[in-house]
């Protein structure tokens, strides 16, 4: 019996293989500095989690509307009109199980086959296989020349006729990059003009460093009638595991996300929903304490990689990861082989220095790896000890050979 086509086209994840590895040393009682995490090591605010277990003890613990509870409904519509000067009534968000889930709404509602969905790269790993599994074709945009920014001349260079959206995050996973106002509003006048859906992803906004601000496109260039914002609980509230994401859209997408998710999961977790209630609504502490956290890792990393003149890396401005430049050790061999990419060096680490990083091959960009810095200071020492000496055993080897 044959699968379904659209199988054929999604790709299996580029990080497997070195996963894999990670646990079987684990397995084998070794100890491994994972800095893969996609999550904050956090955890969850105790008032957030207090919220979650009164819904229980209260039995919340039912179906709720399909789109999400009024009230969280309610209070997202006042987050996103106080904290990015955009204005949704309540029946423009639908709660999902996740971001994820709410980008993957958003593109069956706005693209179908014979569609382009532009996506700058690096990208978050899921965004090309999200918009193939809607039947749609991801264009990848190469940003590396260009500070790691989609600029207005590469956008205006990968317009076509078939372009049906373009998915932008800020602050970006997996560089941490974060556009200005500025040039979000270069991008903005060229968007107006067009017959183009932006899918704007922001679910980092609130780990931002550096005294900037996160400023949402959907602001500009009155973008919101063809913007869907996409949100959530997980990363700013250290809320991974209670699988709460939305979107705001105008408001025919909004009924089509809400159709399309009522067939398919129906609502988020009702338990979570009061959770991520308290998180918006109570104190916001906890979020400022973790983004300080996450600020001081950062500058940690960035000073010890600023000493090393072989490798170089893009500077963390949001989100928690660095993006480091590998491919001076590309060439080299080690005892499993010879490096040839970034799933070779990730794994290279692994084996020999039971460092677990995820290859810049999963985000469209093969010459880097990204490390996590959602892990302890005393972990991310050990982990950026245990980087500079495999790079350092690669080169001197290929320096002698």
């Amino acid at each position: 019996m044959k699968l379904a086509k659209r199988i054929e086209r999604v790709e299996a994840s580029k990080t497997l293989q070195v996963k894999e590895k990670a646990l079987q040393l684990q397995a084998q009682g070794i100890a491994v500095i994972d800095l893969t995490a996609g999550e904050p090591d956090f955890r969850t605010p105790a008032n957030i989690a207090r919220a979650g277990i009164r819904a229980i003890e209260e039995g919340f613990t039912h179906y709720t509307a399909n789109t999400g509870i009024p009230e969280l409904r309610r209070s997202i519509a006042e987050k996103l009109k106080k904290d990015n000067g955009l204005n949704y009534t309540p029946e423009q968000i639908v709660v999902s199980n996740g971001a994820k889930q709410s980008v993957l709404n958003a593109l069956f509602a706005v693209v179908g086959a014979g569609d382009e969905v532009i996506i700058p790269a690096p990208y978050w790993v899921s965004y090309p296989e999200q918009v193939k599994i809607a039947e749609a074709s991801p264009v990848i945009v190469d940003t590396s020349a260009a500070g790691f920014k989609l600029t207005p001349e590469l956008l205006e260079a990968h317009l076509t006729e078939r372009t049906r959206a373009i998915i932008l995050n800020t602050p970006c996973n997996p560089t941490g990059v974060v556009y200005s106002p500025g040039e979000l509003s270069e991008l903005a006048a060229i968007l107006a003009k067009r017959d183009i859906w932006i899918i704007s992803d922001e679910i980092y906004e609130k780990i931002i460093f550096d005294g900037l601000s996160h400023r949402s496109i959907a602001s500009l260039q009155n973008l919101s009638e063809k913007s869907i914002v996409i949100n959530g609980f997980s990363k700013s509230y250290a809320m991974t595991g209670w699988r709460v994401g939305y979107a705001a859209a105008p408001l025919p997408v909004a009924k089509a996300m809400a159709k399309i998710q009522s067939h398919y999961t129906s609502n988020a977790s009702s338990i979570s929903q009061k959770a991520a209630l308290e998180a918006l609504n109570g104190p916001q502490e906890e979020v400022e304490f973790m983004r300080r956290e996450f600020e001081k890792r950062r500058d940690y990393i960035r000073e010890k990689l600023s000493d090393q003149p072989f490798l170089s890396f893009v500077n963390p401005q949001g989100a928690f990861y660095f993006f480091i430049k590998v491919s001076r050790v590309y060439g080299c061999r080690c005892e499993s082989g010879l490096i040839q990419n970034s799933i070779d060096f990730a794994t290279y680490l692994a084996e020999k220095y039971h460092l677990v990083t995820v290859p810049g091959a999963a985000f469209g960009a093969d010459a880097y790896i990204r490390l996590s810095f959602a892990n302890s200071l005393e972990q991310i020492q050990l982990g950026i000890e245990r980087l500079l000496e495999g790079m350092r055993a690669m080169l001197r080897q290929k320096q002698e050979s």
